[in-house]
């Protein structure tokens, strides 16, 4: 079966390199934000390639797409590594990054952009976990776009809805999304599993590929981990 791939924000396809390596699917399609048009353009592109059955596996703004795509015909179960379904806080969603801050990003990603995109490669990880990071696009018009898809979309009311199988695969020490993020859609979702890996950022799939593997291995050949 064929798994298809959704990068993070302003991350390259070679982000799931690791995790491609560990898994050795036998056939993989990997989706690219890059020369986005809108911020509809990253739910269309994903459906665009979602041409056959596939295992979609999302990652942070990935997931937000994988939870979109939960009802297509051809998504046969989702993986959300670093997922939520909502990156900004409401009233009524204490969890995730208030919306001025994502705005602020905004600002200071025209203003200095290396910087801006040192300061969020830095907060992907937990404790001794960082390492060279090489897959992140620097192309600033798709960057801000990213940002603006992260304030825009809302798939908490979608959560009762999906069918089909859901691992959450979540970082305890994850920065970007908090784990409470990921114990959200577990308690709003039905067939689903969800594995915390202690001490871990946002990026298991780059820092531990082998365990995040196992975990998605395990639960496609029907083991309950959860």
């Amino acid at each position: 079966m064929n798994i298809l791939l959704l990068p993070g924000w302003g991350m390259k396809g070679e982000v799931f390199t690791p995790l491609i390596q560990a898994l050795q699917p036998s056939h993989v399609t990997v989706v690219a934000w890059e020369h986005m048009h809108d911020v509809n353009h990253f739910l269309a592109k994903a459906k665009d390639a979602l041409t056959v059955p596939s295992i979609v596996i999302g990652w942070s703004l990935g997931s937000l797409v994988a939870l979109q795509l939960a009802m297509h015909e051809h998504v046969q179960a989702l993986v959300c590594i670093g997922g939520t379904s909502r990156f900004t806080m409401t009233d009524d969603y204490p969890i995730g990054w208030h919306a001025r801050v994502v705005e602020r990003m905004k600002t200071q990603l025209m203003r200095q952009p290396e910087k801006t995109i040192q300061s969020f490669i830095d907060m992907l990880w937990g404790e001794e976990e960082a390492q060279p990071f090489r897959y992140m696009h620097h192309h600033i018009p798709d960057l801000l776009l990213g940002l603006d898809y992260l304030l825009t979309i809302d798939v908490r009311d979608q959560l009762q809805q999906i069918d089909v199988p859901l691992l959450l695969i979540h970082g305890e020490r994850d920065r970007i999304c908090p784990p409470q993020a990921a114990q959200y859609v577990y308690e709003r979702t039905n067939h689903c599993t969800f594995m915390l890996m202690p001490n871990v950022g946002h990026a298991p799939h780059v820092t531990q590929p082998s365990t995040c593997a196992h975990y998605i291995q395990t639960w496609l050949g029907g083991g309950k981990n959860d």
